[in-house]
């Protein structure tokens, strides 16, 4: 009898218990929170501080970029860094052409005289980026407002010409000399959902101290993160 009231006590106990314990929620892993871990742009390029006899083709300078970022979150997942890898290529057609003096040491932009078709210089990089973060809680439609500000910094990879009229064809010319072979510059985004506004201004200019135009490379894109 004692045993079966023993047994009856501590079952009585158990189940009174698992009555009165809090079932506690399901922890979500933070990497579930990340977002915008692949960036595309297309960008509009432009060069600020060319000369009067230097005009950009704004709507033709068409450029594009990628990268693949890696976020830490903090917190509830409003605020995060992101850093990553990826390519740029800035393409700016214009009225000028690259050339040298005698022994290649200074680069000028020469404006065409003739008629062409197209006239462009492109550079193309391989970049790292570092950005913080903010984006707003997600609304009715499960999409989130999103601001980002950083630093990206390129190293040169190859660089062209490429020009093109009626008499002579076309001309693609690699390996324009004189241009800063490091590029870094101050990088921003805004956006909606998975579509955003991306901006880029360098902090050096596009060729060498000294050794060519003091043009700065500028752009303004259409982004999209998944």
């Amino acid at each position: 009898m004692k045993k079966i009231l023993f047994l009856f006590l501590t079952l009585t106990s158990l189940i009174s218990f698992a009555q009165t314990t809090e079932k506690k929620p399901m922890q979500i892993p933070r990497f579930a929170t990340k977002q915008d871990r692949l960036l595309l742009n297309l960008n509009w390029d432009n060069w600020l501080n060319a000369s009067e006899a230097t005009e950009v083709k704004g709507f033709r300078s068409r450029g594009f970029s990628f990268l693949f970022m890696n976020e830490n979150v903090f917190g509830e997942g409003n605020t995060a860094v992101a850093f990553g890898l990826g390519f740029s290529s800035q393409n700016v057609h214009s009225n000028v052409y690259p050339t040298y003096n005698a022994d290649k040491s200074k680069t000028f932009f020469t404006p065409l005289a003739n008629d062409y078709d197209l006239n462009k210089l492109s550079v193309n990089f391989i970049d790292a980026a570092f950005e913080f973060r903010y984006r707003t809680d997600e609304n009715e439609a499960r999409k989130r407002f999103k601001i980002s500000v950083g630093i990206k910094g390129g190293i040169l990879v190859q660089s062209h010409t490429k020009y093109e009229d009626d008499v002579v064809g076309k001309i693609k010319t690699y390996g324009i000399k004189n241009l800063n072979k490091f590029q870094y510059g101050a990088t921003a985004r805004i956006g909606y959902g998975h579509w955003g506004i991306s901006g880029y201004y360098s902090l050096v200019n596009l060729f060498k101290n000294d050794k060519g135009p003091a043009v700065v490379p500028v752009s303004i894109g259409l982004a999209y993160a998944l």
